[in-house]
């Protein structure tokens, strides 16, 4: 949890800096604030297979440690950039990309420790590291917003700081037990059984393609619409852009822990279902102008949401997936969402342009919709039973 701490605190940081820096600071188009936040979840399409694969058949908690070191670079290069006043979209750009890189090896090795270190009950498990990732992730906004005025420059060499630190509590995880003499297929097969295995599934399969949705429709939308509408429409900056993302993630956090005191959840497909089903409310009240206190109201709904979503679709890939494909399952789970995204954002950022942000709102409302009814009618999420009342 020290670990997932530090990883996610310092992506906090990160959520309220980047698109500060790109909109406001460097004041890009649209379509180039889509391509900066393009550029930090596009690398997944590329390693997210490949890092379950290495967390598979390798040791998670060295794998974490290194990531974790080489994490620490880039927030520093640009700390330094930022304190010669030497900024550049290209510049932005590298520095997304190599984050993304670093998450999609990280995420995979993360998710298959959890289930070493919880034991039986995974649902709870999940939800106390959600909870932890969540709580993290805002208090990293939180201090983005209040030391606005210490400047980004020692910011980012804070975050730099934490990430560090993440890499030294992630030493002290337990060391998977491997098998010496077990014999692993090649990374390139391993990553091709891992897709299979989801694709077979009748569970795992609809989870994924309504992750991957979720990263065209929501995550695109939320990091380029929501900054996009700030800037041009309240005027706002670093801080309007924190307060947004705070009141949303600290929905999560409410709705997380909210789960992890009701407990096990039954039917955790249909909670998912009618959870993305409340978002689609949210995205359609986007496309109206509002008062800001309101912008944030519905952007704390979309949390809500959202912090359900994440939790009862982490828990069923990992109580379906065999254990065999656990980190490869995640790992492809993970990469809906993070597939999704860069989509998504280039999309909304290249609508935006033409149609105006809150217009722009209409294409998750509509494509979300088609999505949940394709998932009523050809999955069975909706009917979806938990195995027992421990996993």
């Amino acid at each position: 949890m020290a670990g997932q701490a530090a990883w996610f605190s310092s992506l906090g940081l990160q959520f309220v800096l980047f698109p500060y820096l790109v909109a406001i600071v460097l004041h890009e188009t649209p379509a180039r604030v889509g391509i900066a936040q393009m550029s930090l979840s596009a690398p997944a399409i590329l390693f997210m297979l490949l890092g379950g694969a290495t967390a598979d058949r390798g040791d998670p908690r060295t794998i974490l440690f290194r990531i974790h070191l080489l994490a620490a670079l880039p927030p520093l290069a640009l700390a330094s950039a930022l304190n010669i006043d030497f900024l550049t979209f290209e510049m932005l750009v590298a520095y997304g990309l190599f984050m993304g890189t670093a998450t999609a090896f990280a995420m995979p090795a993360r998710d298959a420790t959890l289930s070493i270190v919880v034991g039986s009950n995974v649902q709870r498990g999940v939800t106390l590291a959600l909870a932890v990732q969540q709580t993290a992730q805002l208090a990293g906004m939180l201090v983005g917003v209040a030391a606005a005025g210490i400047g980004a420059p020692l910011l980012f060499a804070g975050q730099s700081l934490v990430m560090l630190a993440g890499g030294l509590a992630s030493r002290q995880l337990p060391k998977k037990v491997i098998d010496p003499t077990t014999v692993h297929a090649p990374r390139a097969q391993a990553m091709k059984d891992g897709l299979i295995y989801v694709r077979q599934s009748d569970v795992l399969a609809p989870v994924v393609i309504a992750m991957f949705a979720v990263g065209i429709f929501y995550i695109g939308s939320f990091l380029v619409i929501l900054p996009l509408i700030v800037r041009d429409f309240y005027g706002g900056g670093l801080v309007e852009i924190g307060l947004a993302n705070i009141a949303f993630w600290g929905a999560t956090i409410i709705s997380t822990v909210a789960l992890l005191k009701f407990g096990h959840v039954a039917r955790r497909g249909r909670g998912a279902m009618m959870a993305l089903a409340a978002g689609v409310g949210v995205v359609f009240a986007f496309t109206f102008e509002m008062p800001f206190w309101l912008f944030c109201f519905f952007s704390f709904i979309w949390g809500l949401c959202a912090g359900c979503v994440m939790t009862l679709s982490r828990t069923i890939v990992q109580s379906e997936a065999e254990e065999a494909y656990r980190a490869r399952a995640l790992s492809i789970f993970q990469l809906g969402f993070a597939g999704g995204s860069p989509l998504g954002s280039l999309i909304m950022g290249v609508l935006a342009g033409y149609v105006g942000s809150h217009a722009a709102m209409w294409l998750p409302a509509i494509g979300m919709t088609l999505v949940l009814v394709w998932l009523m009618l050809k999955s069975r999420l909706w009917t979806l039973h938990a195995h027992d009342d421990t996993t």
